[in-house]
């Protein structure tokens, strides 16, 4: 059986987990890996992988193949395992430093974003969490009512990425953008795109998203 196969494979089942309706099998997913040893953050990785390949089945133009309901109930199943794996995460050590994070306007998203919230969260960082569909001006002006240290956006669908760019310009034309650290993350980013926007650093995933997190606040220091 080749790599490629057993990918796909690992794909499909967690597609599965976070599909089912009644929350049976996401349950059983996390203390299993739990049991086996694996630490939260690698567990969220691994669903984070079967709730792209749903975004990616939701975009899809050619054969659209999960839906609305679909979304819905992968975005329940992630809550759960949230609510399971949260309390495993490390003590949290506050005052390392204040983000400001939200899912940009036309995207209802908010999976990637409160597990990457929780990510920072459980590491010290304090979290304003301004939520879904924000717009360029609910950017600017958590920015300047809270002076955060970060700003974090998240955007699940390619055709909310224009907000990014908007909400980077709107910061720029407010006197706010030398003021706070941008950094942008989701199914529909890519690093290019991130750079292009003139964003500070783009989050791979969760841990890659602390990691740079981190280096802007050594850079602060």
């Amino acid at each position: 059986m080749t790599d490629d196969h057993l990918k796909v494979t690992n794909v499909s089942y967690l597609t599965g987990v976070l599909l089912d309706f009644k929350g049976i099998k996401i349950r059983e997913f996390c203390q299993s890996k739990i049991e086996s040893g694996a630490d939260p953050f690698s567990i969220f990785g691994e669903l984070q992988h079967g709730l792209e390949e749903i975004g990616k089945g939701y975009e899809d133009p050619g054969f659209r193949r999960y839906f609305n309901s679909d979304l819905i109930v992968s975005g329940r199943n992630m809550k759960r395992a949230i609510e399971i794996l949260k309390p495993l995460l490390p003590p949290r050590k506050d005052g390392k430093g204040l983000v400001v994070i939200g899912t940009v306007a036309g995207d209802v998203h908010d999976i990637g974003k409160t597990i990457f919230a929780v990510t920072l969260e459980s590491d010290g960082f304090i979290i304003k969490d301004i939520g879904v569909d924000v717009s360029c001006t609910g950017f600017i002006e958590a920015v300047r009512e809270t002076s955060p240290d970060i700003l974090a956006m998240s955007s699940l669908l390619t055709t909310t990425l224009p907000s990014m760019s908007e909400v980077i310009q709107g910061l720029t034309i407010a006197g706010l953008r030398d003021r706070v650290w941008v950094i942008v993350g989701g199914h529909a980013v890519t690093e290019q795109f991130a750079r292009t926007i003139g964003a500070d650093a783009y989050g791979r995933d969760c841990v890659d998203g602390l990691r740079k997190c981190r280096e802007f606040m050594q850079e602060k220091v």
